[in-house]
């Protein structure tokens, strides 16, 4: 009994104090129902849009048209399209997603359990996987495999191999990558290598050699201490590396030379194909870059610049403060940051169009401000934003707990304001406003005409349609009205 009087006295709240009233009715007709911060209402007929919002953030039903989407923050998020059968589904983000198409259904939890199933008729490949332990794949050509980690099984397509065979691993390993097969007896000491024009053995770390006539011939003796190598030569520029390791590396090809003595002490690059020259001494506290690719002048952490193609990037006393640009025929992009993420300043403009294209200010955990294609966003506090500012999973998982005030306009003069999850709101499209304090007052105006204001969620109550006027008190349905010949009539009104 007495969780019916709870359930019984919030649907009571919700009639007497969630009043109705159109949003914007010139223009899209809607309708706003709030009692803060229990419920928060909005429908929008000629865009055929509803909003649900419970408890403030924390639930949330969203429909457009046909597509659907509900949340439990920061625990669940869907999002669906009953008529193209497409879903998406988030789970306390990243740790777990879920997509499903009518041909294909894929779902990870930390990319350690994984699953993309399609359909028996499309002939898709399916995979499984429980990493380290659980494997299992069908492909196209009807063939599969599975393998349990460390006992035995097969692999296909995963950890740049083609295919990977094991039994009680370390102890035997196979695999296969461009026709060439690698097998290990007790990974990872014992190898041979097999394939056409292509043999190799290897005794790890002590000795090993691989060779395939006329593309590559690889040693190495005591790794990685010492190793020859000799790649590319099937093409017009071979490569040869050369290490005793720290004493000396040394990479030579007809475009591209570099010379290291105890490293990181002092290297030296020669490249020839893009035309620059760089040294390094105690890397990375020095550096000297000079040519028409590349330039650079490092004094690690007091000071750099450097300029990498259409690429620059300067700091001073790292990481206090860093400089990024990207400057080209189509782009340019400027990035300034201090202290990494604590504050950063992102401005985008395209060369066709002279107005900015994207402009992002972060200072973190404060705020984030980003205008992108005319539309501008502020938002109070700003926690993980400024880390991922392109994540659309953070945006719906988690942003909506803590921003406590946004703002978002655009170029044509329309607006939307709300505080503490529409605490206090304000709309506005054009001439027409719209702007709730709870439970204090709201207020409508089309133009330049009053519709509706409402004080303590109708307490006291003045409406406006055209000429005709209402006052209604004490949360009545019904009230005075008085038209053009001022004469004051009592009148009843179905509208709440």
């Amino acid at each position: 009994m007495k969780g019916c009087s709870v359930i019984f006295t919030l649907l009571f709240l919700v009639l007497l104090f969630g009043n109705v009233a159109p949003v914007f009715a010139a223009d899209d007709e809607g309708s706003v129902i709030t009692l803060w911060p229990l419920l928060d209402y909005r429908r929008g007929e000629q865009a055929d849009y509803t909003s649900l919002s419970l408890l403030g953030p924390f639930l949330k039903y969203e429909r457009k048209g046909n597509e659907r989407e509900y949340g439990i923050r920061p625990l669940w998020h869907r999002a669906s399209d009953p008529v193209d059968g497409i879903s998406r589904s988030e789970y306390l983000y990243p740790v777990a997603t879920r997509r499903s198409e009518p041909e294909r259904d894929y779902f990870q939890m930390f990319h350690l359990l994984e699953w993309d199933f399609g359909s028996l008729e499309e002939r898709r490949e399916n995979e499984a996987m429980l990493f380290p332990f659980l494997f299992y794949g069908s492909e196209q050509d009807g063939d599969s495999y599975f393998a349990f980690f460390p006992l035995g099984g097969s692999i296909h397509n995963r950890f740049g191999r083609d295919r990977i065979r094991f039994t009680l691993f370390p102890l035997y390993m196979q695999t296969e990558r461009r026709g060439a097969t690698n097998t290990h007896i007790l990974w990872p000491f014992f190898s041979i290598l097999k394939g056409k024009n292509e043999h190799g053995w290897g005794f790890w770390p002590f000795y090993g050699s691989a060779e395939k006539e006329g593309v590559y011939r690889k040693r190495y003796w005591l790794w990685p201490f010492f190793f020859r190598h000799e790649l590319r030569l099937n093409s017009g520029d071979p490569v040869y590396v050369r290490a005793f390791f720290p004493l000396y590396t040394a990479t030579t090809s007809r475009q591209y030379r570099s010379r290291s003595y105890l490293w990181p002490l002092y290297e030296e690059i020669e490249d020839r194909g893009r035309d620059y020259r760089q040294w390094d001494v105690i890397w990375p506290l020095i550096r000297v870059a000079r040519g028409s690719y590349k330039e650079a002048n490092r004094f690690f952490p007091f000071f750099s610049r450097e300029r990498v193609g259409d690429y620059y990037e300067n700091w001073w006393l790292w990481p206090l403060y860093k400089y990024e640009a990207t400057l080209t025929e189509n782009i340019e992009r400027q990035r300034h940051r201090i202290l990494f993420f604590l504050y950063s300043d992102l401005t985008e403009k395209l060369t066709e169009a002279p107005e900015e294209h994207l402009h992002r200010v972060a200072l973190w955990p404060l705020f984030t401000y980003e205008m992108k294609r005319g539309v501008s966003h502020v938002h109070v506090l700003s926690l993980f934003e400024p880390f991922f500012p392109e994540s659309e999973e953070i945006e719906r998982n988690w942003s909506p707990l803590w921003r406590i005030y946004q703002h978002r306009w655009d170029r044509q003069g329309n607006e939307a304001t709300t505080l503490l999850w529409n605490l206090y709101w304000k709309e506005r499209q054009g001439e027409d406003l719209a702007l709730e304090l709870f439970p204090l007052f709201r207020y409508r105006r089309e133009g330049e005409e009053v519709r509706d204001l409402s004080l303590f969620k109708g307490l006291v109550r003045y409406l406006r349609h055209g000429g005709r006027k209402e006052l209604r008190l004490f949360f009545l349905p019904w009230g005075f009205a008085w038209g053009d010949d001022d004469a004051m009539v009592p009148l009843a009104s179905s509208e709440g």
